[in-house]
């Protein structure tokens, strides 16, 4: 034999992986019947496979004298042991990578501590841009890409509590946002558009943009960023490295179980 095994799909275990999907897609409980009907199989058969479910746990009654059925505690478990195994950091670098291999520029990882961001990663594929930005170095929140698609996630309550921590605002570049109202300004179009905008407030000549990771609970955990030298970049470059970034942090989050579809909500 050359050596390689035939896979043979097990019918009952394909069939009871579809009924853990519909009940999970579905926005309310299902009889046996309904469930029988979406995949189109014998009621025997459909009995089985739910009480098989049943006994481990994976499905639950949400009501027994309608016969009505639900996903099960066992499978909430499930997959909160699989987001508590995930490595964060290992997960998220081939994203990072395949956007900086994508745009030949320099992508950005960093995180919240004590309003200020703390650069997590950096991967560097053909990029055009110099920048002092390394792994570990903490900068303000108020002028950088990565700082303002947090803040544009967090409450104005947050923001304003972390714009009183600094009271000394520092003007890196003529660009700066200096005054509160304007940076909430800003913080509104970036949840607009979905993507924040650093063009030029933090480095001169240095672009980026940036978005937020959130993780099951709804909460803003990390944020990711793409940067380019100012010049090269036009409107429709922009709104290219926007979607790319959007798309990316997106996918990131729902590894970390982010349910929703959009950043900004």
């Amino acid at each position: 034999m050359g050596g390689f095994a035939i896979l043979t799909i097990n019918k009952s275990a394909s069939r009871a992986i579809e009924i853990l999907n519909i009940l999970a897609a579905s926005p309310k409980p299902l009889t046996q019947l309904e469930i029988g009907q979406a995949l189109d199989i014998p009621k025997s058969s459909t009995y089985d496979l739910i009480y098989t479910l049943l006994e481990a746990g994976m499905v639950e009654f949400d009501s027994k004298e309608l016969k009505t059925f639900r996903l099960g505690l066992k499978m909430f478990e499930l997959g909160m042991s699989v987001l508590e195994k995930i490595d964060f950091h290992k997960m998220s670098r081939s994203f990072l990578e395949e956007l900086s291999v994508k745009t030949s520029e320099t992508v950005f990882m960093a995180i919240e501590e004590k309003g200020t961001i703390v650069y997590l990663d950096r991967v560097e594929k053909n990029s055009s841009i110099t920048t002092s930005a390394g792994l570990g170095i903490r900068r303000p929140m108020y002028c950088t890409g990565l700082g303002k698609a947090l803040l544009a996630a967090y409450p104005v309550e947050r923001v304003q509590e972390i714009w009183n921590r600094n009271t000394d605002k520092i003007a890196y570049t003529p660009a700066t946002i200096l005054e509160l109202d304007k940076l909430l300004e800003d913080l509104s179009l970036t949840r607009e558009r979905g993507y924040a905008i650093d063009n030029r407030e933090m480095e001169d000549e240095i672009f980026c943009v940036a978005a937020p990771v959130y993780d099951r609970t709804e909460k803003p955990v990390a944020a990711i960023s793409i940067a380019s030298i100012y010049l090269k970049m036009d409107t429709a470059k922009t709104e290219l490295f926007g979607k790319m970034i959007t798309n990316a942090a997106l996918e990131i989050s729902k590894r970390l179980g982010f349910r929703r579809i959009r950043l900004f909500f």
